[in-house]
């Protein structure tokens, strides 16, 4: 094997053991009971004014199955962190709204986001931050 390809190889691998370690640190704070998955779910609706949402709308940003961002929003809803209803003009559309009890942790959520990206670019001064995001960005593109 040329070492372009274990190259490749090994970038692939870092990918998913970074991935796994956030979302292994974001489990481990318990006193927001949401995963990663479910905190972009509840951040993408915080940026759009807390809702309405549509479940096609999320499953299109978060770029996920119908299935997926059904259930994403379903353990929310159990959670008490979102709930969901029926389009008033368009019965085939379900919305996703925020709830107080989302509202009431966005800061921590937030602060917790921060805290995991500070942990990953710890020791990368502003230059160095700036071109991880560009490179990952262009990783992303190109996949996209």
């Amino acid at each position: 094997m040329n070492d372009e390809i274990q190259t490749r190889q090994a970038i692939s691998f870092l990918i998913k053991l970074i991935t796994d370690r956030v979302e292994t640190l974001f489990s481990l704070r318990a006193e927001i009971p949401v995963t990663a998955a479910q905190s972009r779910v509840l951040m993408y609706l915080e940026a759009c004014g807390g809702g309405p949402v549509s479940q096609k709308e999320l499953e299109q940003y978060l770029n996920v199955t119908h299935t997926t961002a059904k259930g994403l929003l379903k353990r929310l809803e159990e959670k008490g962190f979102v709930r969901t209803a029926f389009d008033s003009r368009d019965g085939r559309v379900k919305n996703a709204y925020i709830t107080d009890k989302s509202r009431q942790c966005r800061d921590e959520l937030a602060e917790h986001i921060s805290d995991i990206t500070g942990q990953m670019v710890a020791g990368l001064d502003a230059q160095e931050q700036g071109q991880l995001f560009e490179l990952l960005r262009r990783v992303y593109r190109n996949i996209k």
